[in-house]
């Protein structure tokens, strides 16, 4: 069993997550209406495994709730969902650590398939976000010194380098520790290592400095 903590401000929204999450392999326990109320309440129950998230909360937003939460739980995965499809705020969710991005159009099928990517150690994205993600990134790339990205990948070990281009290929951590031989805790512990060398913050970062130097 899957368990999802749920910030979401819209009742209708919510109850309508509940019924999407309500199956034998995902479950919704806990709901709070404000990012306020979850940040005073998480750190006091037991962490779920995923918190799936409304990025445009009223008072604290979705993206500042997440920087705070992945600063106190790193290993809890944080899902946004939203209504537009809003490059900035897309990136400033990644940039704050949240392992996915959904659309709230979603069908209950993709959000179920999603949390549990995650879950697995994945991460997820939905197709047209995706897109703007690569492309907001391959902008950003292009007025940035390609020898210093260079020199950040040159950094990494061998073993950093295969996980590092399994990431690029899409594969979920639990691919790369089954092809590598290694539990996902240490796919998980290099990665964190990428990240540092490479100065990025998310997987959609390194994946897009990857393809910029590659």
């Amino acid at each position: 069993m899957i368990f999802v903590t749920l910030i979401e401000d819209d009742p209708v929204a919510a109850d309508l997550l509940k019924d999407y999450l309500s199956g034998e392999e995902l479950k919704i326990h806990n709901h709070y209406a404000s990012a306020e109320v979850a940040l005073e309440r998480i750190p006091t129950l037991p962490l779920p495994d995923i918190i799936l998230m409304d990025i445009n909360l009223p008072g604290i937003s979705g993206i500042e709730a997440t920087q705070r939460l992945k600063q106190q739980f790193p290993d809890v995965d944080i899902v946004m969902m939203t209504t537009f499809e809003d490059s900035k705020s897309i990136l400033g969710a990644i940039r704050a650590g949240a392992s996915g991005y959904l659309l709230k159009a979603s069908s209950s099928a993709e959000i179920r398939d999603a949390l549990q990517e995650i879950h697995r150690g994945g991460s997820f994205l939905s197709g047209r976000i995706a897109r703007k993600v690569l492309d907001e990134f391959r902008d950003d790339l292009l007025v940035q010194d390609a020898p210093a990205n260079s020199h950040q990948v040159e950094q990494l070990s061998a073993r950093e380098q295969e996980i590092l281009d399994r990431l690029v290929k899409g594969e979920s951590y639990k691919t790369i520790a089954d092809a590598c031989n290694i539990s996902v805790h240490t796919v998980n512990n290099h990665i964190r290592k990428i990240y540092e060398k490479m100065q990025v913050h998310s997987r959609a970062e390194a994946v897009a400095k990857a393809m910029g130097v590659g």
